[in-house]
């Protein structure tokens, strides 16, 4: 079975991760299916920064974040695949959640971290993902 629409969240600070995730979706998709990205910007979710970080400043971050994500997805992704680019605000996992709810991509392709032991106490963006998205899940290591 080949997908038609597939959703992978970034981590701007890891291209090569990206064209990982990338590598495996393009095996998945459809000759006719389009893959979005998505950045979750999650600084405001942390209030501990809010305080001190003006909001024209989170204005130039998100701009800068838009054109690295449409660098990003104009650079990796072949032309008929491309879908949108997402930036979004909060906690990661439950935006990227509620973005395949919204989006109702058939599945999600993400990377995770080789666990350390804090993540088996907290868990990873990977895990609450795999635990409360409405489609499948890929993650790649």
């Amino acid at each position: 079975m080949r997908l038609k629409y597939i959703l992978i969240p970034v981590d701007l600070a890891f291209s090569a991760v990206v064209e990982r995730e990338l590598g495996m979706a393009l095996r998945l998709l459809d000759d006719d299916g389009k893959i979005d990205m998505l950045y979750v910007e999650d600084a405001r979710a942390h209030h501990s920064m809010v305080p001190t970080v003006s909001s024209d400043t989170f204005g130039g971050y998100a701009k800068t974040h838009r054109e690295a994500l449409q660098l990003m997805l104009t650079n990796l992704v072949p032309e008929p695949h491309r879908g949108r680019c997402v930036i979004r605000n909060g906690v990661v996992a439950d935006e990227i959640v509620a973005q395949a709810r919204e989006s109702k991509v058939d599945a999600i392709v993400m990377a995770s971290a080789k666990p350390k032991f804090r993540s088996y106490l907290l868990g990873s963006n990977a895990a609450r993902v795999v635990r409360h998205a409405p489609c499948s899940v890929l993650v790649a290591r």
